[in-house]
């Protein structure tokens, strides 16, 4: 693999240009069937909410864009290459992935977790340099966590432990996050704070966001493009103001669904009827 310890951090493509190209891509387990081949395209610069009922493929094909698994079939391209070319390395400067259930790391403090997201760029032996120090610094302030850089995992509420796994990702300096249910151990409060956290990273770093989650309201609130999968296929691409017009929701759910916005200048409301 070619050595990236002297790389910087991968330029961000224009938003709304493919940044994965899926190519007859499918998954399966043995003889189980988990995603059917499918053909879809991810843009770059977006943040990008996946929904859909439980089963229906998010996590899977978070986890297939994440390489933690490969497709038993078909091709996925990363800004038009093939996405296996890349070294593991040179892959997580370009990648972040935080699963729903990170390591709970309950003796380490917030500082040594966010160090972790330096080790793509230097390795296990390397002392870290200024940039180094500094990536993490700036990771930690914008999550809000500078404070508490010396405080363990185990003395932090659920928000700000995902917010201390985000600063890991953020220190790690990619140009794409995949994120699954970020939100889903959180109470509303929390929830709100992290989504409102991810649309400005989104925003200020450029990034492109792509996430797994339940809450169709919340998703549609902050995200800025809706995928929805049903039995593995996507069924919706398009925006949160598209996805929710009449009769698309009850077709994607197999079941009746209504929208209503209280305020004019506010967000929907999602609701079975």
């Amino acid at each position: 693999m070619t050595s990236i310890d002297e790389a910087t951090p991968a330029g961000r493509k224009a938003a709304g240009v493919a940044l994965f190209h899926l190519l007859g891509v499918g998954y399966a387990a043995g003889t189980t069937r988990i995603l059917p081949t499918l053909n879809l395209t991810i843009p770059a610069g977006r943040f990008v909410a996946l929904i859909g009922h439980n089963g229906s493929g998010k996590s899977t094909l978070l986890s297939l864009l994440a390489r933690q698994c490969r497709p038993s079939e078909g091709e996925i391209l990363l800004d038009d290459r093939p996405m296996n070319s890349l070294g593991q390395r040179a892959f997580a400067c370009r990648v972040g992935w935080l699963p729903q259930h990170p390591p709970l790391a309950a003796t380490m403090t917030v500082a040594e977790v966010a160090r972790f997201g330096r080790y793509p760029w230097r390795g296990p032996f390397a002392r870290y340099r200024a940039d180094d120090h500094q990536a993490i610094a700036d990771a930690l302030e914008q999550v809000g966590l500078a404070g508490m850089a010396d405080r363990a995992m185990a003395s932090l509420s659920g928000g700000e432990r995902q917010r201390a796994w985000l600063a890991m990702l953020l220190a790690q300096e990619p140009s794409c996050l995949l994120l699954d249910e970020p939100t889903a151990a959180l109470d509303l409060k929390h929830q709100i704070e992290v989504l409102q956290l991810l649309r400005r990273l989104r925003e200020e770093r450029n990034l492109t966001i792509v996430m797994a989650i339940h809450d169709i309201g919340m998703a549609a609130r902050f995200a800025d493009h809706m995928i929805a999968l049903k039995d593995g296929r996507p069924v919706f691409d398009g925006s949160p103001d598209a996805l929710l017009g009449p009769g698309v929701l009850s077709k994607i759910f197999d079941l009746p669904i209504g929208t209503i916005r209280p305020r004019a200048d506010g967000p929907s409301v999602v609701y079975p009827l």
